[in-house]
């Protein structure tokens, strides 16, 4: 069976940077206690080949892409999903947003969509044909999307065109390369905060007029959160975590060389982070982590982290990943 596209992006990219794909040791994070419960339950399993890569909800409503312009959703919180019957392209979907009712996705050959209901999809006009790696929405409603070779992309009228802003990255990557940009996220001032290759963390307060680097160094980024305080947690390759708390950004020890793909957080310290083979959780802000050594954590790739309050007001945490798989927290 072939290897998921993310895994394959990933090694061409490592080979591309001369590192090496360090996930055969798997976490080496403390282990939960013997005889602790799974913190893992699976809701929702799709076909082998498989692959969700993003989650997004509002509320208690979610929604899931991946392989083949795989559509699942829920409208229980995550505990029951069901596929949508009408995809919106036979390509590989690597993002999605819910906001306002409204959904955006995003996805090879710098494919975008758009849904006033999130099910009756609409084709987006794109000046790319980079892959989307990942979108967010403010508050204005504005977007913005990030992908292969540099590409950042907004929109004004809600994920109907999109224009390309151009960045300078002779200023800000070595010898001038166009960065891959795996995550995005939009602040509630409207500041935009993305992160991908090189470990470049850059934010614009003007809209993606201009942009300065707030963190740098070797790895590649590939998921990037915000908790409800402002703290940015980043997570990426060789088990790499970021936080960034009162401007001040932090490597935290995770305990694991694995490649993370992203991240959770809440303002009261709970972060959970996952990747290949692999699920950690904080509940001290990210001082220290535990390693989940389930077969359901152990066994698979955890590419998107999303969570819902629940009824009792407790955050629901939902994963997803390799094989179409759905996992909820249970803990």
């Amino acid at each position: 069976m072939a290897a998921p596209i993310f895994e394959l992006r990933l090694r061409r990219l490592l080979r591309a940077c001369g590192l090496v794909l360090a996930v055969a040791g798997g976490a080496v994070a403390q282990a939960a206690a013997p005889g602790e419960a799974a913190a893992l339950g699976a809701v929702f399993h799709g076909f082998a080949h498989d692959t969700l890569y993003a989650v997004s909800f509002e509320g208690r409503t979610g929604i899931a892409v991946g392989d083949f312009g795989l559509v699942i959703e829920s409208a229980d919180g995550g505990a029951n999903w069901q596929r949508q019957s009408r995809a919106p392209t036979d390509r590989a979907l690597l993002t999605v947003v819910r906001k306002g009712g409204r959904c955006l996705a995003g996805g090879q050959e710098g494919l975008l969509f758009y849904a006033d209901d999130c099910r009756d999809w609409h084709k987006a006009t794109t000046p790319t044909a980079a892959r989307i790696m990942a979108i967010d929405v403010g508050a204005d409603g504005s977007a913005c999307a990030v992908g292969g070779f540099g590409t950042v992309l907004k929109s004004a009228d809600a994920g109907k065109s999109w224009q390309a802003l151009k960045v300078d990255w002779g200023k800000f990557a070595p010898e001038g390369a166009e960065p891959h940009l795996y995550a995005v996220h939009v602040e509630p001032s409207g500041s935009v905060v993305v992160a991908g290759e090189f470990e470049l963390v850059l934010r614009s307060e003007d809209g993606g007029q201009s942009w300065k680097v707030v963190h740098q160094g070797k790895r590649s980024l590939f998921g990037l959160t915000a908790a409800a305080n402002g703290d940015l947690y980043a997570v990426g390759q060789e088990g790499l975590i970021l936080k960034e708390a009162q401007g001040r950004w932090t490597e935290l020890p995770s305990g694991t060389r694995s490649i993370l793909t992203s991240v959770w957080a809440r303002a009261d310290g709970k972060v959970v982070a996952a990747g290949v083979y692999t699920v950690l959780y904080s509940a001290d802000g990210g001082s220290s982590w535990r390693a989940d050594t389930s077969a359901l954590a152990t066994r698979g790739w955890h590419q998107a982290i999303a969570a819902t309050p629940s009824t009792n007001g407790v955050a629901e945490v939902v994963l997803v990943g390799s094989a179409g798989a759905v996992l909820r927290v249970e803990r």
